[in-house]
C-alpha cells in the first residue's frame, strides 16, 4: 500500500480530487487504473486522470458506486492510498 495523497474536494456527484502528496519518479501514465483506498482499506474509487505540473500534479478520482455521498463527503482533507 502507497500513499497517494490527499482528498482535496469532491468534483461533482462522482469524483474526488486528489493533491499527490509524495511525488516519486513513477510516471504518471503508470498511475492510471490504480484503485484508491482509504485508511481503512476500504475500495473508495479509480484514479481516471492526472493533471497539473509534473513536480505537483493532481489526480482526478472516480467514485465507486458502493460509496454514498455521506461516505464521500467524508474522505475530504483526508489521505487515500493506492495498492
Amino acid at each position: 500500500m502507497k500513499r497517494l495523497g490527499t482528498v482535496s474536494h469532491l468534483h461533482g456527484k462522482s469524483c474526488f480530487v486528489v493533491k499527490y502528496d509524495t511525488p516519486d519518479k513513477t510516471p504518471l501514465q503508470k498511475m492510471m487504473n490504480l484503485q484508491v483506498i482509504d485508511k481503512s482499506v476500504r475500495p473508495v474509487g479509480k484514479i481516471v486522470t492526472a493533471f497539473g505540473s509534473e513536480s505537483q500534479p493532481y489526480f482526478l478520482v472516480r467514485i465507486f458506486r458502493e460509496l454514498d455521498a455521506d461516505q464521500a463527503k467524508k474522505l475530504v482533507k483526508e489521505k487515500v492510498y493506492v495498492k
